[in-house]
């Protein structure tokens, strides 16, 4: 394992004048992002410094689109982290992003930074971010900003439950100032992050987000910024109100300093996002006219063809996709899972004597509370089936069948059974992450 506070990355280390830093994460596809995010920063705090993680691998492809973007990054692998084989194995595209981060913040202090600020790529600057900057040189080394600054169940998503599910926090940013708090905060996050980053709310986790839903009570210096104008996104519009005025955009009257474009899609900027269903754009408003200029941004940073760039940990070494249960799988307590992306490999094997390895061509869409559609055939059959089981064996044992399935639906429990192999009920984190 990588010393922490010796990291060896690609970085050049920082002139001594230089104290503030902005990051972002992105896979190859959403280079177009980062060079938007970095244009904007660059025009709003012109005296900070601006760093890339790259998900992905160097291949000529991406290299050379790297180049073009004149952005400063490293690549996952530089963060030094003994088992990436096994990280980028196990997560999936958005897992992996954002299971690197706090490993990256950390890296970035090493370089002698004294303030970090992260922003998801998919955001932009519009004002000085001063609000976030005063809190940072005041009390706070940890600072958050909240989902949403009211309550909203309108029968829309997403809802007071939707964020309980995924994190009162959105970690599309967190400002962090270097202290004991910040770094002992950033080793606890590592750790979560790298052994338990999945995308599982039932099962309580949600990326790196939800944990930091835990960080105002186990660390001191953290502070929740309220500002307005701070992370703008289709979660909380329900309370703020978008707004031109003298060429500036305003949120309920101050200064929109930054707004998240989660869920964008830049060859429809009449949509908001594809992750909602509360609010429409109407033609001539200040709020259509930001998304179409940011769709606009991202179009002339090369989206379109910097967007097919491939994910590099998506498949086998063999060009055989791999499925969540296959990921899940590297994670079943016993399994060897040394080099996973072998198909040769003990983890490939094992799943191919378990039918787990999905035929050319086989490919079952995801299914959310956003796109699910109850009056779907196969839903009516389902159901129709489950009408006819309660009858055989009685509501009580099919009650408790559901509850099962429930349970198989967390962590790597369904993987686990498909490999005839125990469940592992303890939440024990075994990874050894040295203290900066």
């Amino acid at each position: 394992m990588v010393e922490r506070s010796e990291y060896t990355v690609s970085f050049l280390r920082i002139p001594y004048q230089v104290k503030l830093c902005f990051a972002t994460i992105v896979s190859p596809n959403y280079l177009s992002y980062a060079r938007v995010l970095a244009d904007s920063v660059a025009l709003q705090a012109p005296d900070a410094e601006f760093r890339v993680l790259i998900v992905g691998r160097p291949d000529p492809h991406v290299a050379t689109a790297v180049e073009k973007t004149g952005l400063t990054v490293i690549y996952a692998h530089d963060l030094g982290l003994a088992d990436f084989d096994h990280l980028s194995y196990k997560y999936d595209i958005v897992e992996l992003n954002t299971a690197l981060k706090p490993s990256f913040l950390k890296s970035i202090f090493a370089l002698g930074f004294d303030k970090v600020v992260y922003l998801d790529p998919d955001i932009r600057l519009y004002a000085p971010p001063a609000p976030v900057l005063e809190a940072l040189d005041g009390a706070a080394e940890i600072l958050l900003i909240p989902h949403a600054l009211a309550p909203v169940m309108d029968g829309f998503r997403p809802s007071d439950i939707d964020f309980m599910r995924t994190g009162s926090f959105n970690l599309g940013f967190i400002g962090l100032r270097k202290g004991v708090q910040a770094f002992a905060m950033l080793d606890w996050w590592e750790k979560r992050c790298l052994s338990h980053g999945f995308n599982d709310p039932s099962f309580g986790t949600f990326v790196d987000q939800k944990w930091l839903d835990l960080a105002p009570s186990y660390f001191e210096a953290v502070q929740v910024l309220k500002h307005p104008g701070c992370n703008v996104a289709y979660w909380n519009l329900h309370e703020r109100c978008v707004a031109k005025a003298e060429g500036r955009y305003l949120v309920n009257g101050l200064p929109l300093i930054f707004f998240h474009f989660s869920g964008v899609n830049a060859s429809a900027p009449e949509i908001l996002s594809r992750h909602q269903n509360r609010h429409v754009l109407l033609s001539g408003t200040a709020l259509a006219e930001l998304v179409r200029d940011y769709c606009t941004q991202l179009l002339v940073a090369n989206h379109q063809e910097w967007s097919k760039l491939p994910y590099a940990f998506g498949a086998l070494d063999n060009g055989a996709r791999i499925t969540p249960t296959m990921r899940r799988a590297a994670c079943v307590a016993g399994m060897n899972a040394t080099l996973p992306f072998d198909p040769n490999s003990h983890l490939q094997q094992a799943l191919h004597s378990a039918g787990l390895v999905p035929s050319a061509g086989q490919e079952i869409p995801a299914v959310t509370t956003m796109n699910f559609r109850g009056t779907d055939r196969r839903v009516a059959w389902t159901n129709a089936l489950i009408r006819l089981l309660a009858r055989i064996i009685g509501v009580g044992r099919v009650s408790l069948l559901i509850r099962y399935a429930t349970f198989l639906g967390w962590g790597n429990n369904y993987a686990a059974v498909l490999l005839d192999r125990p469940f592992e009920l303890r939440h024990i984190d075994e990874r050894k992450v040295e203290p900066q």
